[in-house]
Protein backbone atom coordinates (compact mmCIF):
# COMPACT_ATOMS: atom_id res chain seq x y z
CA UNK A 1 0.00 0.00 0.00
CA UNK A 2 1.30 3.53 -0.88
CA UNK A 3 2.82 5.09 2.03
CA UNK A 4 3.10 1.63 4.47
CA UNK A 5 5.02 2.40 7.37
CA UNK A 6 7.37 -0.71 6.45
CA UNK A 7 11.48 -0.98 6.64
CA UNK A 8 12.72 0.28 3.53
CA UNK A 9 14.56 -2.54 1.88
CA UNK A 10 14.15 -2.84 -1.76
CA UNK A 11 12.73 -6.44 -0.89
CA UNK A 12 11.17 -6.99 2.41
CA UNK A 13 10.55 -10.75 2.07
CA UNK A 14 11.65 -13.99 0.12
CA UNK A 15 9.76 -16.04 2.58
CA UNK A 16 8.83 -19.13 1.01
CA UNK A 17 10.08 -18.38 -2.25
CA UNK A 18 8.05 -15.64 -2.54
CA UNK A 19 9.38 -12.24 -3.46
CA UNK A 20 7.61 -8.79 -1.87
CA UNK A 21 8.64 -4.92 -2.41
CA UNK A 22 7.26 -3.20 0.94
CA UNK A 23 9.77 -0.39 0.91
CA UNK A 24 7.94 3.20 0.77
CA UNK A 25 10.18 4.12 -1.47
CA UNK A 26 9.72 1.67 -3.99
CA UNK A 27 6.04 2.33 -3.64
CA UNK A 28 5.84 6.00 -4.24
CA UNK A 29 8.15 5.43 -7.47
CA UNK A 30 6.63 2.98 -8.53
CA UNK A 31 3.02 4.79 -8.26
CA UNK A 32 4.72 8.10 -9.62
CA UNK A 33 6.01 6.70 -12.76
CA UNK A 34 2.31 5.33 -13.48
CA UNK A 35 1.12 8.74 -12.82
CA UNK A 36 3.54 9.84 -15.62
CA UNK A 37 2.39 7.34 -17.88
CA UNK A 38 -1.37 8.36 -17.09
CA UNK A 39 -0.69 11.57 -18.54
CA UNK A 40 1.21 10.29 -21.74
CA UNK A 41 -1.53 8.29 -22.38
CA UNK A 42 -4.16 10.93 -21.86
CA UNK A 43 -1.99 13.28 -23.97
CA UNK A 44 -1.80 10.68 -27.20
CA UNK A 45 -5.79 10.02 -26.70
CA UNK A 46 -7.15 13.14 -26.06
CA UNK A 47 -8.02 13.54 -29.74
CA UNK A 48 -9.81 9.70 -29.75
CA UNK A 49 -13.40 11.30 -28.85
CA UNK A 50 -13.69 10.53 -25.03
CA UNK A 51 -11.38 7.65 -24.50
CA UNK A 52 -8.61 9.33 -22.72
CA UNK A 53 -10.07 10.00 -19.32
CA UNK A 54 -11.23 6.38 -19.35
CA UNK A 55 -8.00 4.94 -20.33
CA UNK A 56 -6.56 7.60 -17.83
CA UNK A 57 -8.71 6.34 -14.84
CA UNK A 58 -7.73 2.73 -16.06
CA UNK A 59 -3.66 3.48 -15.86
CA UNK A 60 -3.95 5.32 -12.09
CA UNK A 61 -5.79 2.38 -11.21
CA UNK A 62 -3.20 0.27 -12.46
CA UNK A 63 -0.41 1.86 -10.95
CA UNK A 64 -2.29 1.34 -7.42
CA UNK A 65 -2.67 -2.38 -7.86
CA UNK A 66 0.93 -2.76 -8.99
CA UNK A 67 1.74 -1.41 -5.67
CA UNK A 68 -0.35 -3.24 -3.82
CA UNK A 69 0.57 -6.60 -5.68
CA UNK A 70 4.20 -6.10 -5.25
CA UNK A 71 4.04 -5.31 -1.58
CA UNK A 72 1.51 -7.83 -0.87
CA UNK A 73 0.97 -10.24 -3.86
CA UNK A 74 -3.03 -9.69 -3.86
CA UNK A 75 -5.05 -7.42 -6.13
CA UNK A 76 -7.76 -6.11 -4.46
CA UNK A 77 -11.19 -6.94 -5.54
CA UNK A 78 -12.65 -3.57 -4.53
CA UNK A 79 -10.56 -1.98 -7.68
CA UNK A 80 -10.13 -4.78 -10.41
CA UNK A 81 -14.08 -5.08 -10.09
CA UNK A 82 -15.11 -2.16 -10.70
CA UNK A 83 -11.89 -1.79 -13.39
CA UNK A 84 -13.50 -4.50 -14.98
CA UNK A 85 -17.14 -2.75 -15.14
CA UNK A 86 -15.50 0.41 -16.84
CA UNK A 87 -14.00 -1.38 -19.45
CA UNK A 88 -17.16 -3.35 -20.31
CA UNK A 89 -19.28 -0.03 -20.24
CA UNK A 90 -16.62 2.08 -22.20
CA UNK A 91 -16.54 -0.31 -24.49
CA UNK A 92 -20.16 -1.09 -24.91
CA UNK A 93 -20.94 2.68 -24.66
CA UNK A 94 -18.78 2.98 -27.93
CA UNK A 95 -20.94 0.17 -29.00
CA UNK A 96 -24.20 2.09 -28.45
CA UNK A 97 -23.25 5.64 -29.38
CA UNK A 98 -19.74 5.69 -30.82
CA UNK A 99 -17.95 4.22 -33.77
CA UNK A 100 -18.28 0.67 -32.90
CA UNK A 101 -21.49 -1.80 -33.67
CA UNK A 102 -22.59 -3.59 -30.74
CA UNK A 103 -21.72 -7.05 -31.97
CA UNK A 104 -17.75 -5.39 -32.19
CA UNK A 105 -18.22 -4.36 -28.48
CA UNK A 106 -18.99 -7.86 -27.40
CA UNK A 107 -16.22 -9.10 -29.53
CA UNK A 108 -13.89 -7.17 -27.70
CA UNK A 109 -15.19 -8.31 -24.04
CA UNK A 110 -14.99 -11.72 -25.44
CA UNK A 111 -11.15 -11.22 -26.27
CA UNK A 112 -11.07 -9.92 -22.49
CA UNK A 113 -12.73 -12.90 -20.83
CA UNK A 114 -11.15 -15.67 -23.42
CA UNK A 115 -7.77 -13.70 -22.14
CA UNK A 116 -8.87 -15.24 -18.94
CA UNK A 117 -9.19 -18.26 -19.84
CA UNK A 118 -5.71 -18.58 -21.42
CA UNK A 119 -3.93 -17.29 -17.72
CA UNK A 120 -6.34 -19.49 -16.03
CA UNK A 121 -5.21 -22.75 -17.97
CA UNK A 122 -1.51 -21.14 -17.48
CA UNK A 123 -2.37 -21.44 -13.41
CA UNK A 124 -1.95 -17.33 -12.84
CA UNK A 125 -3.16 -16.09 -9.62
CA UNK A 126 -7.00 -15.59 -9.42
CA UNK A 127 -6.28 -11.41 -9.08
CA UNK A 128 -3.96 -11.52 -12.19
CA UNK A 129 -6.86 -13.78 -14.31
CA UNK A 130 -9.36 -11.07 -13.43
CA UNK A 131 -7.05 -8.32 -13.94
CA UNK A 132 -6.48 -9.58 -17.51
CA UNK A 133 -10.15 -9.10 -18.18
CA UNK A 134 -10.11 -5.65 -18.34
CA UNK A 135 -6.52 -5.13 -19.63
CA UNK A 136 -7.73 -7.45 -22.59
CA UNK A 137 -10.94 -5.70 -23.43
CA UNK A 138 -8.84 -2.39 -23.48
CA UNK A 139 -6.33 -3.89 -25.42
CA UNK A 140 -8.96 -5.81 -28.26
CA UNK A 141 -10.84 -2.40 -28.35
CA UNK A 142 -8.56 -0.34 -29.07
CA UNK A 143 -6.89 -2.17 -31.85
CA UNK A 144 -4.00 -4.58 -33.07
CA UNK A 145 -1.71 -1.50 -31.89
CA UNK A 146 -2.31 -2.26 -28.40
CA UNK A 147 -3.01 -6.19 -28.04
CA UNK A 148 0.45 -6.59 -30.04
CA UNK A 149 2.59 -4.10 -26.94
CA UNK A 150 0.42 -5.03 -24.01
CA UNK A 151 1.38 -8.94 -24.97
CA UNK A 152 4.81 -8.25 -25.89
CA UNK A 153 5.79 -5.74 -23.06
CA UNK A 154 4.00 -7.92 -20.27
CA UNK A 155 5.28 -11.08 -21.45
CA UNK A 156 8.74 -9.87 -21.78
CA UNK A 157 9.13 -7.47 -18.51
CA UNK A 158 7.42 -10.43 -16.62
CA UNK A 159 10.11 -12.93 -17.88
CA UNK A 160 13.04 -10.90 -17.53
CA UNK A 161 11.79 -9.87 -14.02
CA UNK A 162 11.25 -13.61 -13.49
CA UNK A 163 15.18 -14.40 -14.54
CA UNK A 164 16.73 -11.61 -12.69
CA UNK A 165 15.31 -12.62 -9.28
CA UNK A 166 15.89 -16.23 -9.83
CA UNK A 167 19.72 -15.37 -10.42
CA UNK A 168 18.98 -12.41 -7.88
CA UNK A 169 17.76 -15.18 -4.96
CA UNK A 170 19.81 -18.00 -6.80
CA UNK A 171 16.35 -19.94 -6.68
CA UNK A 172 14.87 -22.04 -9.80
CA UNK A 173 11.25 -21.20 -8.07
CA UNK A 174 9.87 -17.89 -7.35
CA UNK A 175 6.61 -16.04 -6.50
CA UNK A 176 6.77 -12.75 -7.54
CA UNK A 177 3.67 -10.50 -8.36
CA UNK A 178 2.45 -10.19 -12.48
CA UNK A 179 0.55 -7.43 -12.13
CA UNK A 180 2.69 -4.76 -12.00
CA UNK A 181 4.09 -5.79 -15.58
CA UNK A 182 0.52 -6.97 -16.84
CA UNK A 183 -0.15 -3.51 -16.12
CA UNK A 184 3.01 -1.82 -17.43
CA UNK A 185 2.05 -4.00 -20.54
CA UNK A 186 -1.38 -2.65 -20.78
CA UNK A 187 -0.41 1.24 -20.55
CA UNK A 188 1.97 0.62 -23.04
CA UNK A 189 -0.52 -0.37 -25.30
CA UNK A 190 -2.45 1.92 -24.84
CA UNK A 191 -0.02 4.75 -25.63
CA UNK A 192 0.92 2.91 -28.86
CA UNK A 193 -2.94 2.73 -29.46
CA UNK A 194 -2.79 6.68 -29.16
CA UNK A 195 -0.08 7.15 -31.45
CA UNK A 196 -1.36 4.67 -33.94
CA UNK A 197 -4.51 7.07 -33.92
Amino acid sequence: MIGATTADSTAAAVGRGAVRFTSATVQRTVFAAFVVLASIVFAFNLSSGLRAVPLTAMVLALGYLSVVDLAKHRLPNRVVGPMVGLSFLTVLADGLLGTLSLSAAVAHIAVGLTAAVVLLLLRFGPGDVKLVVAVGTVASWLGPEAVTWTVLVASASGAVAAMGLMVAYRRVRLDFAFGPFLALGSTVGMIAAGIAG
